[in-house]
């Protein structure tokens, strides 16, 4: 049996984008699907395809603990005994991979594969917008605010209601060939003293550890077809107001890193989510409020 032969393959739709993975271990293959955000089996632009390649490889340490550099349509990620690099204008990635990472999984996911995967997608027409995405009837609202103005205690607070959820912090907004607006699925990141009881594992997050709270799958939802945005303010609340797409978009004009790497497809997105205006939401400090608040107004409001 050739070399060809004995290669393992994977297809999966991460945010609707055909995706291929290639690997000659099973256990490489099972971590990049785990490390996949929630796939749809809708396949919406089936020549928007990608191809990523996952091969054991024991790499000579770099001493370092991970760096990603970013230059135009290439990435190339190099940790103490890995390295990935993938290249937007040919859709495809390799990943050399060493045993012992392939025994943690999460590690790997987060370190090198969910990072390869993300970026493709976002130069696949999977623009990612710094919002969390709650469904309040068949429409997506999508919470836009900078790290800490309270994104993810709304998902959770929106779950606590019933209400689905498509991500707590990033929502990936597809323009061609139809709209939707995707989530990845995953845990929400709380402050420990934010997160509901129980354990939880922690993770680096913008600077802070945060609790990873994992929600019951039935309350995660993958895409809508509709969206309305609302910019978050940490005045006293809870009140919503509507603004205009001018105010909106001024409100968003400033990303944060690592939503800087798109500027004009993030222009693109944000015009097309505020065409019809926005609103703003004054949060109070009550987050069951707020989204008590949302789910009793936008209803009306929304046509």
């Amino acid at each position: 049996m050739g070399i060809a032969e004995r290669l393992l393959r994977k297809e999966v739709a991460p945010l609707g984008v055909r995706t291929t993975f290639i690997a000659d271990d099973p256990q490489l293959l099972t971590a990049a699907v785990a490390a996949c955000p929630d796939s749809s089996p809708e396949f919406h632009e089936p020549g928007n395809a990608i191809e990523i390649r996952l091969e054991t490889a024991s790499i000579p340490s770099s001493n370092l603990s991970c760096r990603i550099e970013v230059e135009g349509s290439r990435i190339t990620i190099t940790g103490t005994d890995f390295h990935g690099h993938a290249d937007a204008g040919t859709r495809s990635g390799v990943c050399h991979i060493p045993a012992r990472l392939i025994l943690e999984p999460e590690a790997l996911a987060t370190q090198l594969l969910e990072p390869i995967l993300l970026f493709l997608l976002t130069r696949s027409g999977r623009v990612p917008v710094h919002a969390a995405g709650i469904m309040i009837e068949h429409c997506a609202v999508l919470l836009s605010g900078p790290s800490g103005s309270g994104k993810s205690s709304l998902a959770l607070a929106a779950a606590r209601r019933g209400l689905r959820v498509l991500s707590d912090d990033t929502v990936y907004i597809q323009l061609e060939p139809a709209f939707r607006a995707w989530g990845v699925g995953g845990p929400l990141h709380l402050l420990p003293a934010d997160a509901p009881d129980g354990p939880h594992p922690q993770r680096a997050r913008a600077g802070r550890i945060k609790a990873a709270v994992r929600l019951p799958a039935e309350t995660m939802t993958p895409l809508a077809s509709r969206a309305t945005l609302v910019v978050l303010d940490r005045a006293a609340g809870p009140a919503l107001s509507p603004i205009s797409a001018h105010e909106a978009q001024a409100a968003m004009s400033k990303l944060e890193p690592g939503f800087d790497l798109l500027p004009e497809q993030s222009a693109m997105a944000i015009q097309r989510l505020t065409r019809n205006g926005a609103w703003r939401l004054n949060l109070g400090t009550d987050a069951d409020a707020a989204i008590g608040l949302l789910v009793a107004e936008l209803p009306k409001r929304v046509s």
